[in-house]
């Protein structure tokens, strides 16, 4: 279980206020000092690390769902935008869109089932990107590369390993997100068919607020994958996959890209 969130024009310490947490407290640290936190932390605290990529703050979190929930979503976009992908311990995922806290899409990737009313951008480009990718990829790696695409820069390992500023927050906030609203009553079935993706073009670094909203269409960023530095076993569709790396860490997953 994981969940990371981009918020364009933040500083890291920006975010980590919005989260509830205070940034005076936080520390500056890499990955191999900042996973001792999680054994310290009992389980009714969550662990926040944040960064920068160009614009835009990130805050990745293990074992905790915070990034996820409505009231975080709303406080993190207020007179920006925000996006957030949750990989779920219980099979759920969901991406979600803030912009200015209010929420424009909100579903799980590949569950047609979930589908937004339109306008539907991210469900459009993201599941253009899944009909091109073999069924066995996890669904959450397309959601990646339109991320990094969209906002120009891929978080990738080297960033997630490196230093961070790390701090706790009260899991009084950490409860599990309710599953997105559904625009289709019939339970899961087989995957809608997408159309093939458009070509490249242009990457761009967000939009202001007052422009009409698209994401990047078809950028070309490499294979973002899932790596469980973390677990001690994989999801079957990543390990069908064979993309992800087999050295093992324990704890939660993180996120990482290879090369074009």
């Amino acid at each position: 279980m994981w969940c990371v969130t981009f918020t364009q024009g933040l500083t890291p310490e920006d975010a980590l206020a919005r989260y509830g947490a205070d940034p005076r407290a936080a520390r500056l640290l890499d990955y191999h000092h900042a996973s001792s936190m999680y054994g310290e932390s009992p389980q009714e605290e969550a662990v926040l690390r944040v960064g920068s990529l160009r614009s835009w703050s990130f805050c990745l979190e293990e074992e905790s769902v915070t990034g996820a929930l409505p009231a975080t979503c709303s406080a993190l976009s207020e007179g920006t935008e925000t996006l957030s992908i949750l990989r779920g311990g219980d099979g759920m995922n969901i991406f979600a869109h803030w912009r200015d806290k209010q929420c424009v899409e909100r579903f799980d990737p590949g569950m047609p089932y979930t589908k937004p009313q339109p306008p539907r951008p991210w469900w459009d480009l993201l599941h253009d990107r899944l009909a091109a990718f073999p069924p066995q990829r996890s669904r959450l790696a397309p959601a990646l590369e339109i991320v990094a695409a969209y906002i120009g820069a891929p978080l990738d390992s080297g960033t997630v390993d490196g230093p961070l500023l790390t701090a706790r927050i009260s899991a009084q906030r950490t409860h599990s997100p309710s599953h997105p609203h559904t625009t289709n009553l019939r339970p899961p079935g087989r995957r809608l068919p997408s159309p093939k993706p458009n070509p490249s073009a242009p990457v761009r670094e967000g939009r202001a607020l007052n422009s009409p909203y698209a994401p990047p269409q078809g950028a070309n960023l490499g294979a973002l994958v899932l790596r469980p530095d973390h677990v001690g076993r994989l999801d079957g569709d990543e390990r069908a996959a064979g993309t992800v790396p087999t050295r093992l860490r324990r704890g939660g997953t993180i996120l990482t890209s290879s090369p074009p």
